[in-house]
């Protein structure tokens, strides 16, 4: 995942944009009332119709625009006025007097819209910041690893929701999170984030996935406690090592296998000989948490996703088939396998996002590339 780029704000009006933003359409309002009246038959009067003008820019107009418009459209009635004759009747000057309680209050309007405004972006770029925080970008090199990873949300504004992912380079070999947090809205955005921060502290200072393993069933229990939720609050997740030596140590908590792909083009699930309970659960079953060992050598990848890949649905009511698909995709990179797996999914699900889906390709370098 490519490093994030710098918020922006966006522009607006007032100070925020150009003086004269948005415009462009009541001005063509008020062309259409002038040639309407040109081409009128004779003592057809369509003040009413400019009346409407400096309304229609409290929508669209900053200040500035607004004030200009409701000048522009009394400058506009007096001269349709001043050419048929009608500067000193009573119709003209009620016309003039419309058009200026409506821009006054088009003003008040535009003001209060403008306020608003910014006030959505304030609230907006403190979410993105917020976000950020908690699911931090994918490094694009940790150790003997490359990374890649790509997130998407079920809400279309959304950058994170329960799905969350952590990579981290400790004195015990590079460490990845994935994880799948039951439930959606902020509930599951802040048990993501407490999971996050317990692996963040434990990933540095565990010696053994075993104990790693432990700390985070006890760090989402607490979380739990301290939130007084419920029993049914709970996260799948996989943790993976990988140390100096060319090997991979995997650890799952009811999530979905991870995919080791072999330089030769073989995927193969990394399946532990047991799978430990959800995170959050495990005093249902407190028979520890059982460790798989593996050969991961160079041109090795693993793939870690959450089931918001696989379980997505075509029309047809059929999965995503995630392991076949990988197979005609072995031979290009870390980005390009990415990027072509996340269109593929977008079109097998129809363009709908049905939930969050995560997804953390590793690939194992080669020493002599290290440096490169």
């Amino acid at each position: 995942m490519a490093a994030a780029r710098p918020l922006r704000t966006p522009r607006l009006g007032g100070r925020f944009g150009p003086a004269l933003r948005g415009t462009p359409l009541p001005l063509l309002a008020l062309t259409a009332a002038a040639v309407l009246d040109a081409w009128a038959p004779f003592r057809t009067r369509f003040g009413p119709v400019l009346s409407a003008v400096p309304a229609l820019a409290a929508a669209t107009c900053t200040l500035t625009g607004i004030v200009c418009t409701g000048l522009l459209t009394a400058l506009v009635a007096t001269g349709i006025a001043w050419a048929n004759g009608w500067l000193i009747d009573s119709p003209f000057r009620v016309t003039i007097l419309c058009v200026a309680a409506v821009s006054v209050a088009a003003l008040e309007a535009g003001a209060v819209r403008l306020r608003r405004e910014r006030e959505l972006v304030n609230v907006r770029l403190i979410a993105e910041t917020a976000q950020r925080v908690v699911l931090r970008p994918v490094p694009e090199r940790l150790g003997p690893v490359r990374l890649n990873g790509v997130y998407l949300a079920a809400h279309h504004q959304a950058r994170i929701g329960g799905d969350a992912y952590e990579c981290l380079d400790t004195a015990h070999g590079v460490r990845v999170l994935v994880a799948d947090i039951r439930g959606k809205g902020l509930p599951a955005v802040e048990a993501a984030a407490a999971l996050l921060t317990c692996f963040r502290e434990a990933a540095h200072t565990e010696t053994s996935l075993h104990r790693l393993a432990q700390r985070l069933e006890a760090g989402t229990q607490r979380h739990v406690r301290a939130t007084n939720a419920s029993s049914e609050c709970f996260a799948t997740a996989v943790v993976v090592e990988i140390p100096d030596e060319e090997v991979v140590r995997v650890v799952r908590f009811g999530h979905p296998r991870p995919l080791l792909m072999r330089g030769s083009g073989r995927t193969v699930p990394l399946t532990p000989p047991t799978s430990s309970l959800p995170l959050g659960l495990g005093d249902l079953a407190p028979k520890g948490h059982q460790v798989l060992t593996a050969r991961f050598r160079p041109g090795d990848r693993i793939l870690l996703y959450t089931d918001g890949v696989t379980e997505c649905r075509a029309g047809d009511g059929t999965f995503y088939p995630l392991a076949q698909r990988l197979r005609h995709w072995t031979g290009l990179t870390g980005p390009a396998m990415l990027d072509t797996l996340r269109a593929d999914l977008v079109r097998h699900g129809r363009g709908r996002q049905q939930d969050d889906a995560a997804l953390v390709l590793i690939e194992r370098v080669d020493e002599d590339r290290r440096d490169r």
